[in-house]
C-alpha cells in the first residue's frame, strides 16, 4: 500500500444551510451534521450546539495528534478517553456585549493507556498542545488550555 504524501498547506471546504432560526445542516466531504440549539434556547435539540462542535473537534484533534506523536516517540496508545470541561463567557452570543475571549478556560482530562517506554508517552503530553490545530486556535485566541494526563493509571 502506498503512503499518502500530505501537503503542508492545503485547503478544504465546509458548507451549510439554515433550516430554521436555530438549526443548520453542514457538510464536509459528503458527510453531514445537524447543528442546533437546546429547547431552552429556542431550538429543537436535534444536534449539538455550534460551540459543542468546536470541542468535539478538540477531542478528535487531541486523539489524532496524540497518536501521531506516540508513533514518533516509540509508543502506542491502546486506549484514550478525553473529557473536556469548558468555561464559556456567553455575553457575546447572548448579544449582551462583544467579548474578546469567549472561552476563558478549557480543561482536558485525558486518560490513556499505552505500550512502550513511559518517557515516550510523557513526551507526547509535553508536546501535544504545540501540534493540535484546534488547541492552538483556542490558545491563540486567549483561552487557557489545561491538559491533565493520566498514563497507565498514573497522573503526569
Amino acid at each position: 500500500m502506498s503512503k499518502v504524501k500530505e501537503k503542508p498547506i492545503w485547503k478544504f471546504k465546509v458548507s451549510g444551510q439554515h433550516t430554521s432560526s436555530t438549526k443548520s445542516v453542514a457538510e464536509a466531504r459528503g458527510k453531514s451534521v445537524i447543528i442546533d440549539e437546546p429547547i431552552l434556547r429556542g431550538g429543537t435539540d436535534e444536534g449539538p450546539m455550534p460551540v459543542e462542535y468546536v470541542f468535539m473537534g478538540l477531542v478528535g484533534c487531541t486523539h489524532v495528534i496524540s497518536n501521531k506523536l506516540a508513533a514518533a516517540n516509540g509508543i502506542t496508545f491502546t486506549s484514550m478517553d478525553i473529557d473536556i470541561d469548558v468555561t464559556m463567557d456567553s455575553h457575546g452570543t447572548r448579544l449582551i456585549n462583544p467579548i474578546d475571549v469567549p472561552f476563558p478556560s478549557v480543561v482536558l482530562n485525558i486518560n490513556a493507556d499505552f505500550d512502550g517506554p513511559r518517557e515516550g508517552a510523557v513526551k507526547v503530553t509535553e508536546t501535544l498542545r504545540e501540534y493540535c490545530a484546534v488547541s492552538k486556535m483556542l490558545q491563540e485566541s486567549g483561552t487557557e488550555v489545561v491538559e491533565n494526563w493520566t498514563l497507565n493509571g498514573v497522573a503526569v
